[in-house]
């Protein structure tokens, strides 16, 4: 027998999956101005992290790779790239620069690779972009497609599900926000080990917003 959805169920997932697809949206909007604004503000510490936790030759996946700011860094850094996003504009801008890489257009929340071809999954500010409810199967769909190595996952501090939040220069998009403790048992529900979760202040400078970076691993 189809499951039921109560009137109260259908209208939170519907209101969520506007909000995503609005979020969407803004990227498209503004894939160029995002490209420009945060190419010279990339996580360079964690990427040498991963980097070298995966090792020269690893086979990752950057699960939302927008203009691909990071792709080539992960590539500088020894690693075979492959990147997806939602956003159409984003993912055009990325095979201007990246023609011949390993790039396509997806949903995460289901990935078209089999169980277990990666040695590494990038994924800063990407779970923000779930609601609440969402966050741990989108993190396990990660998790089926990683046979060993680390995770990376950032969000911003705090208690939103799916609220409003400013990322200039793309303007309103929609983001969940953790605590530490909350992120810290994302990765272990997950099954990673080695789980590591540390503040950082914003990229782009916003006073009130602090950042946490997520760690894990996958053993051998």
């Amino acid at each position: 027998m189809a499951s039921m959805r109560s009137p109260m169920e259908t209208n939170t997932t519907d209101a969520a999956e506007q909000r995503i697809d609005r979020t969407v949206a803004a990227y498209d909007a503004s894939a160029a101005e995002y490209q420009a604004a945060w190419r010279q503000r990339r996580p360079l510490d964690a990427i040498r992290k991963f980097s070298a936790l995966v090792g020269r030759g690893g086979r990752v996946l950057d699960v939302a790779c927008g203009p691909a700011l990071d792709v080539r860094l992960l590539r500088d850094g020894g690693l075979k790239v492959v990147g997806g996003d939602r956003s159409h504009e984003s993912m055009r801008l990325a095979r201007t620069l990246f023609p011949k890489g390993a790039l396509a257009r997806w949903d995460y929340r289901r990935l078209p690779f089999p169980d277990e071809v990666f040695d590494g999954v990038w994924a800063p500010a990407a779970l923000q972009h779930m609601p609440r409810g969402q966050i741990r199967r989108t993190l396990a769909e990660w998790r089926r497609v990683q046979r060993h190595g680390p995770i990376f996952v950032t969000f911003r501090e705090g208690s939103a599900d799916l609220g409003a939040v400013e990322d200039p220069p793309v303007g309103t998009v929609w983001a969940t926000s953790v605590s530490a403790e909350q992120l810290r048992a994302l990765l272990l529900d997950a099954g990673y080990d080695e789980v590591e979760v540390e503040p950082r202040p914003d990229a782009g400078g916003a006073p009130d917003v602090t950042w946490l970076y997520g760690w894990g691993r996958l053993p051998q």
